[in-house]
């Protein structure tokens, strides 16, 4: 509900019940108040109808004063009879009467009664002139004589409803003076009779607008009687008063009217009231307040970064003001905040979550555009090692590095059709979005990437021996979103990362399908059964009198599902997976029981090599299963040789340091394999408990090469300093053997000597060797 419907339903309902309880409490003082009005109205009226009534009643009395001050009467008197002489005194008499009267048309009678009522003379100024005596001239003509009164009024009603004043007096037929006695025989009776148009008028007004006939009471001048006060009374003339009643039903009528106009102007003063209200709160409180609001659904739409700063003084204005101020830091505050959620804390360099904005942000426009959307992973490679070997601080600092290198290689590849961002997910990996129009900018990008790394990393303070491997994945020929497009980059990573690190692969169908081979091994490891799919071979190695004296034991694996699978694809996936304890568990305990079998033919000096997990080193409980297996099968000290992977993420740990010392002391003897393609100086070989170290293949062929003859022996000869036999893998001929020989190896080892072999195949083969050995030495 908005402001305005709720300030409607809120104010406008008071304000008719304030208007409604004022116009109660006006309409009942008005009430008592229009009474009053209309007595004191009805009174004027009366006091109008006594003024009227006694102007015309006037005319009566001046017309016989005329009377009786000119010859009129007299000459009247003198020529009774004498229709000439008479119709000249009815000229004068009109004359005379219109000269006092003017222009009012204001019916006038004039009779001359005998003593007994009989009428001698009679004049009418109006417009009949055969009018008669009115009936009731003589009756008022004898009272009068009888009366023996000089003069007398009285009010006559008429049948029509009209009235007529009469006013009469005696005078002396021959003197026309006051007679002496009323009752004289010469005594006459002049009566004017004035019809009281004006006073009708008012009269009938009266009638109409009260709904009652007016009363014209007699009374007795000296009795005092007094009238309700609803009965408004006006005395015309002593004796004779005038009387209305002012009626409820004409009160109610007119209550009833004050009520109407009460409630039109009640209705009008509150529609008014309640209009000028709401434009006034409308106009200097809502229209404010809604402004304030528009302006922040303007700003939390993001159309605009923060309200119009108010400059008024009220209080809306204030509130504003405090919300401009308020959102200004928390603007500030939530710009820090995200900048904070979407930032690495360590490299300064945008998180996952930027990452997935940016990313899917730049699919949208390269659906718009048709353009390319390119995702390369990037996993550093040894990363562990630099945290375990120089320290967590050293391995902070090669992740600040490597992000700023990263971050001014964009730099550099970015032109007007390019955007990029580098984020870094989560712990040594990294991602790279760019937004491009020809795919081969993804590879050049890929490459610059790899070429940071080529021969380790530098710091300001170390070398590391870390390296990267990057996967890529493009849109839209490698996956239409973001979630298609972040696994199959993962894939190639990680294909590249099992091809020899520090290298990109792009994804491709037969990565995927590489992916899906790897990942039906890793379920066929979980359900693995070992005695019926696993199986070991054995390799011999030889002294320089190529005597045999050990054999590295080595696992193979047929799969009914998947056929045959080398160590190369499941051992780096079980270590992964966490499967390797029960493959391990299972190559020691068949080695274990095959050695009283190849010492049967071999010799009882022969030494067997096995390979062990390097992430079995991380194991508190790995020496303790292996004591128990030694034990089982009473393996004599001395006889079992431990392989471990040149793998300084865990060669570094003090833990696997302590490891490989208590396997010293159970009587195992501790070699490092693959020596050669890792990173450990030989100087520190003088930190691990070994007894034997293998040459790697590409060591063993760049030591032979003629261009680093002259470092095969001291190379050699570091080792024997520390009491460390050396092995050499890979003698695919005599000249290597030969030139190793001579540089002091102790042991030799390669397909020009023998290949894994079964131990079927491998007695077999031992005896032909050992003819043949024979037969060189006769």
């Amino acid at each position: 509900m908005t402001l305005t419907k709720r300030l409607i339903l809120l104010v406008l309902p008071i304000l008719l019940l304030g208007v409604l309880v004022t116009s109660i409490g006006v309409f009942r003082i008005q009430t008592d108040t229009l009474t009053e009005v209309e007595y004191n109205r009805l009174d004027l009226k009366l006091l109008q109808a006594k003024v009227e009534f006694e102007r015309e009643a006037n005319i009566s009395a001046g017309v016989i004063s005329l009377l009786l001050e000119g010859k009129t009467l007299s000459d009247f008197t003198r020529y009774v009879g004498q229709d000439i002489r008479e119709y000249l005194v009815t000229q004068r008499l009109d004359f005379l009467l219109n000269d006092v009267l003017g222009n009012n048309h204001v019916r006038v009678a004039i009779t001359v009664l005998t003593n007994t009522g009989v009428p001698i003379y009679h004049y009418e100024r109006s417009d009949n002139p055969f009018s008669e005596p009115p009936s009731f001239l003589p009756g008022f003509a004898r009272s009068l004589v009888l009366k023996n009164e000089m003069e007398e009024q009285k009010l006559m009603f008429l049948k029509n409803g009209e009235h007529a004043y009469l006013f009469g007096r005696t005078i002396d037929g021959t003197t026309l003076t006051t007679p002496v006695r009323g009752l004289m025989d010469d005594t006459l009776a002049v009566v004017v009779t004035v019809y009281m148009s004006e006073f009708d008028s008012i009269f009938k007004a009266l009638q109409s607008d009260y709904g009652v006939t007016p009363l014209i009471v007699n009374r007795t001048p000296s009795l005092n009687t007094t009238s309700p006060p609803n009965i408004r009374t006006v005395e015309l003339y002593p004796g004779a008063l005038l009387e209305v009643e002012l009626t409820e039903e004409y009160l109610s009528k007119a209550r009833s009217d004050l009520v109407d106009w009460l409630m039109a102007v009640s209705v009008c003063l509150g529609v008014a009231i309640t209009l000028l209200l709401l434009y006034l709160i409308k106009r200097f409180i809502i229209q404010p307040i809604e402004t304030l609001d528009k302006q922040l659904t303007l700003v939390m739409e993001e159309h605009q970064d923060n309200i119009v700063k108010p400059n008024g003084i009220d209080e809306v204005s204030r509130l504003g003001l405090k919300f401009y101020s308020l959102y200004e830091q928390l603007n500030t505050n939530l710009i820090q905040s995200r900048e904070l959620a979407v930032t690495d804390a360590l490299t300064k360099l945008p998180n996952r979550t930027r990452f997935q904005e940016f990313a899917k942000r730049a699919l949208i426009r390269a659906w718009n555009r048709h353009s390319h959307v390119s995702l390369i992973y990037i996993d550093l490679d040894n990363f562990k090692f630099v945290n375990d070997r120089l320290g967590h601080e050293a391995g902070d600092e090669l992740l600040q590095h490597a992000a700023k290198a990263f971050q001014e290689l964009i730099q550099n590849h970015k032109d007007h059709d390019q955007t990029a961002l580098v984020s870094r997910l989560a712990g040594d990996e990294f991602a790279i979005v760019l937004a491009h129009d020809a795919l081969d900018d993804r590879l050049k990008l890929a490459t610059d990437v790899v070429n940071l790394f080529e021969g380790g990393f530098k710091t300001e303070r170390y070398i590391t021996p870390v390296s990267a491997s990057l996967g890529i994945a493009s849109y839209p020929n490698d996956g239409e979103d973001l979630r298609e497009l972040i696994a199959n980059a993962d894939m190639a990573m990680y294909h590249a990362k099992r091809t020899g690190k520090n290298r990109f692969a792009a994804y491709s169908h037969s990565i995927a399908r590489e992916a899906r081979r790897v990942k039906l091994i890793e379920d066929a490891l979980k359900f693995v059964n070992c005695d019926e799919e696993f199986s070991l071979v054995f390799m011999p190695f030889v002294d320089k009198a190529r005597q045999v004296k050990g054999l590295e034991v080595l696992l193979r694996w047929y799969s009914p599902e998947l056929g045959q699978i080398t160590p190369d694809e499941f051992v780096p996936i079980a270590e992964q997976t966490g499967t390797y304890t029960k493959i391990d568990d299972w190559v020691f305990r068949n080695a274990f029981i095959h050695l009283e079998k190849l010492r049967a033919f071999l010799g009882q000096d022969i030494v067997i090599a096995i390979n062990i997990s390097a992430g079995e080193l991380g194991q508190t409980n790995f020496v303790d299963r292996i004591i128990q297996l030694k034990n089982e099968y009473q393996v004599a000290d001395g006889s079992v040789e431990l392989e471990i992977t040149e793998t300084f993420g865990y060669f570094a740990v003090e833990q696997v340091l302590s490891v490989l010392k208590d396997l010293r002391d159970q009587g195992f003897k501790i070699s490092i394999d693959d020596f050669g393609i890792g990173y450990t100086p030989l100087l520190q070989m003088i930190d691990y408990p070994v007894d034997k170290v293998k040459f790697d293949k590409e060591l063993v062929d760049r030591l032979t090469d003629e261009n680093y003859h002259q470092l095969m022996e001291p190379t050699i000869e570091i080792c024997h300093l520390q009491n460390i036999n050396v092995t050499a893998e890979g003698i695919e001929n005599y000249e290597k053997f030969r030139l190793l020989k001579e540089a002091g190896c102790d042991y030799f080892q390669g397909y020009s000597i023998a290949q894994p072999m079964t131990i079927t195949e491998l007695r077999h083969w031992y005896r032909q060797y050992k003819l043949s050995l024979e037969s060189k030495n006769d």
